[in-house]
């Protein structure tokens, strides 16, 4: 074989192994990931690499498939007051929901962690429309930030995607 095309095989193999390595275009995503978060984002979020990314409300989403419209996004606000507390969040949030859906039941609160910062996980059911939702909500404060990452769900398909969520909680990190 002349040395021009071993040269050339010896390239086509490389582009072709960059390319598949390339996929996910962030070499820190855990394996099965792919990145959700955009660059400027402040924080990298991951899912799983079945899910569908949509960055084009501005806001970090991803929903598993048509069929299933279950999602993930995260929001990032500033706080009201440098003192507010998750607790103090949490109201006025709740109030918001309320003017939103119907019928919310809060399920359980609960103290967790997001990369480390103390946070809070509340579920709760709630109507809108003729469709009943669970909804995870995961709030920590980072800076003077309050970060927000929301799991919403078709009440009977919440279970089916919860142990995929916990993974993206925990792949969660803040710049």
């Amino acid at each position: 074989m002349s040395f021009k095309k071993t040269l050339c095989i010896i390239l086509a193999s490389v582009l072709t192994m960059l390319s598949l390595s390339a996929c996910n275009g962030d070499p820190t995503a855990p394996n099965g990931y792919v990145t959700a978060s955009g660059e400027a984002a402040g924080y990298h979020f991951y899912v799983p690499k079945e899910w569908t990314v949509d960055l084009s409300t501005g806001a970090t989403n991803a929903y598993y498939s048509a069929a299933d419209p279950s999602s993930v996004s995260v929001m990032v606000w500033e706080l009201p007051a440098s003192d507010t507390t998750l607790e103090d969040w949490w109201t006025m949030n709740l109030e918001d929901i309320q003017m939103v859906f119907k019928d919310v039941e809060v399920i359980s609160e609960t103290d967790t962690t997001l990369n480390g910062a103390y946070a809070r996980t509340y579920v709760y059911n709630a109507s809108l429309g003729e469709y009943q939702y669970t909804i995870q909500q995961t709030a920590a404060i980072h800076g003077y930030e309050i970060y927000l990452i929301t799991y919403t769900s078709l009440a009977d398909n919440f279970a089916a995607h919860e142990e995929e969520v916990a993974a993206m909680l925990s792949y969660f990190t803040f710049d």
